[in-house]
């Protein structure tokens, strides 16, 4: 077994659109002593957490996920003493998601955010257009991590900057010497969007701007690895690319989940195999 992946630690959140399972793929992908790891569309943050870099930053234009990671850094202890005393039911699930957030304090809002994502269907995040998160409950609720789970998540996380920015913003900071890891979310200009990430996410109006942000990165001498579909592969001539497949899983029901094609893109030739 991969060293990294024997000491990995897992993510305290479940994410729709994960590489968790294709950690076995992606890791030797990227190289040894890593100066510095930026991931630009953080989610459940499971690279970096099988990583484990010395320096990192983190961002993601979903504020309340940077909030509730930050928050867990600072108060791993009261956040798992929270959520853990909610109760595992369909009523308070539905009442904890209507209730406003506005007048929680850091810590209550952390933990509603983790109870909501552990119970919702298949981890997915999704607001309406006012920005309230609307996913209903799940039929498989997911368990909450244990105190050590939070108190190992909070301390790993002490080692990454965590900024709540667009991707562009992100990936201005790369240069020489730092390791940059971009898995976006699919944009589909055949699918009606319904708010998954949030209103204002990564859409297919951003592609020619991620683009362009990668080959400034790559000029200024950053080490870029994109995990994205095959179709983004005529944006990125002379780039190195790898195929994966991937198994779907946030259809509704197990027939509609199907195995696609995703690929890996890199500005520089993937590490041999030894």
């Amino acid at each position: 077994m991969n060293q990294q992946l024997a000491n990995q630690t897992s993510p305290i959140l479940r994410w729709a659109g994960s590489k968790r399972k294709l950690l076995p793929h992606i890791l030797p992908c990227i190289p040894k002593n890593i100066v510095r790891y930026i991931e630009p569309f953080a989610g459940s943050c499971c690279v970096f957490l099988a990583l484990k870099p010395r320096r990192a930053i983190l961002s993601d234009l979903n504020s309340s996920l940077i909030d509730t990671y930050k928050t867990i850094r600072k108060n791993p202890d009261e956040v798992f003493d929270a959520v853990s005393t909610m109760p595992d039911t369909d009523s308070f699930y539905y009442q904890l998601r209507a209730n406003p957030v506005e007048q929680l304090d850091d810590v209550s809002k952390a933990a509603r955010f983790v109870y909501l994502n552990r119970h919702c269907f298949n981890g997915v995040y999704r607001t309406n257009k006012s920005g309230v998160f609307n996913v209903p409950r799940g039929t498989k609720a997911g368990v909450i991590p244990t105190k050590e789970h939070f108190q190992e998540f909070a301390t790993i996380m002490r080692k990454a900057s965590l900024r709540s920015v667009d991707f562009e913003k992100t990936l201005k900071q790369a240069g020489v010497d730092d390791f940059v890891y971009l898995d976006p979310p699919y944009s589909n200009p055949n699918t009606r969007f319904r708010g998954e990430y949030g209103y204002g996410s990564f859409c297919d109006q951003d592609l020619q701007r991620l683009v362009t942000a990668l080959q400034v990165a790559d000029s200024r001498g950053a080490l870029i690895l994109l995990s994205y579909n095959p179709f983004i592969q005529a944006m990125l001539p002379n780039w190195y690319s790898k195929c994966l497949s991937v198994r779907r899983s946030v259809a509704g029901f197990n027939h509609q989940r199907s195995t696609v094609t995703e690929m890996l893109f890199s500005n520089r030739p993937f590490p041999e195999k030894k």
